[in-house]
């Protein structure tokens, strides 16, 4: 059980003089106290999760100031079953903030933001939501850059227009620096199944891509596997990506990167230029579009189908397409098996059927 004290504290509401004192939980010993014993009596993870259940009845304001608490200890463990709750929390505060700012007209808005107790009269919920925004997004981000799953839950609801508006509807101010991380998890893949076929050798292989919300990033990725893993038997005799660009795709940030780019050796279609095996001139209108997710690539049977052309257009993009936006993310493009030529010629069949 949480001790009633640290419980009615984080129940209670907010005053407007403490909206944006970051240390108020650390002001009530039992806060410090029940989290050191948590930890020193190793039951850290079984406290947030009891924390984590307990959430929707607390305080908007302290609940995000005690989500930074949760998500330590995910980070900490590698341990996201207290994640449950967390979403909920971030659906709540983030309806909140959004109600809010649809309420407020233009003038209202410039005004009440340089002003805490004007805003916190204005709507008392919204703004016990925004001060804490910026600390939830962050801890929110511990538990879907780390849990397919959960970031599978979020992905279902209906919250990614508000999420949206708050990104680019709203001004910049320091309670919104980590919205923009959120919803680019809208659009990141988990262990998507691909289908990736090479007509004009009459070859193909399946392969998994994690980790990723643009298709630039995983053409990349996907080329430097064919290199390493196919090269010779698809005729792809260098992979031109400079030593700066495969760091930054595989989730480091080298400082001499990003005036690069990198060219494609394949043109990327969807499955329905599979239908035949030469490149013809309506097939430049079914590229794997690069900005788009990985998510949205047309699939056969569950499978996301990538077509491989060797001539035709060789698309350029820039460095800021493989830019891996938080730490837990793990992107990669993984060849599992080659296709037979039996089985080759069975997903034709299907996909020319």
């Amino acid at each position: 059980m949480v001790n009633k004290t640290l419980m009615d504290f984080l129940c209670s509401k907010t005053a407007w003089e403490d909206l944006g004192n970051e240390k108020l939980l650390h002001e009530l010993p039992e806060f410090g106290m029940e989290v050191g014993a948590a930890i020193n009596e190793d039951r850290l993870i079984d406290f947030t999760k009891e924390l984590s259940a307990q959430l929707e009845k607390m305080d908007l304001y302290k609940a995000s100031l005690l989500s930074n608490f949760i998500g330590f200890a995910c980070e900490k463990k590698e341990d996201t079953s207290a994640g449950e709750g967390m979403i909920k929390l971030f659906i709540r505060s983030c309806e909140k903030v959004y109600q809010m700012f649809q309420d407020l007209d233009e003038d209202e808005e410039n005004e009440l933001l340089d002003d805490v107790e004007s805003l916190y009269n204005k709507n008392e919920d919204g703004a016990r939501a925004y001060y804490g925004f910026n600390i939830l997004c962050i801890s929110t981000m511990a538990f879907l850059t780390r849990d397919a799953a959960l970031r599978a839950r979020l992905q279902k609801t209906d919250i990614w227009d508000q999420v949206e508006y708050l990104c680019e509807e709203t001004p910049e101010t320091s309670y919104f620096a980590s919205i923009g991380y959120v919803n680019l998890m809208h659009n990141t893949c988990s262990d998507t199944k691909l289908l990736v076929l090479f007509p004009e050798e009459k070859k193909g292989f399946f392969a998994t891509a994690n980790d990723l919300n643009n298709c630039f990033h995983l053409l990349f990725l996907l080329e430097e596997q064919i290199y390493q893993k196919l090269g010779a038997k698809y005729g792809m005799e260098e992979f031109s990506a400079s030593d700066s660009l495969v760091r930054l795709a595989h989730g480091e940030y080298p400082e001499n990167c990003w005036g690069n780019s990198y060219s494609t050796y394949f043109m990327e279609c969807d499955y329905s230029t599979a239908r035949h095996n030469q490149l013809e001139q309506d097939d430049m209108m079914s590229l794997i579009w690069g900005e788009m997710s990985p998510m949205y690539i047309p699939e056969v049977d569950d499978r996301a189908v990538i077509v491989l052309w060797r001539s035709g257009i060789n698309r350029s993009f820039d460095a800021q397409f493989l830019a891996v936006p938080h730490p837990a993310l793990r992107p990669y493009v993984e060849i599992e098996q080659e296709l037979t030529d039996v089985e080759y010629e069975e997903w034709m069949k299907k996909i020319r059927g």
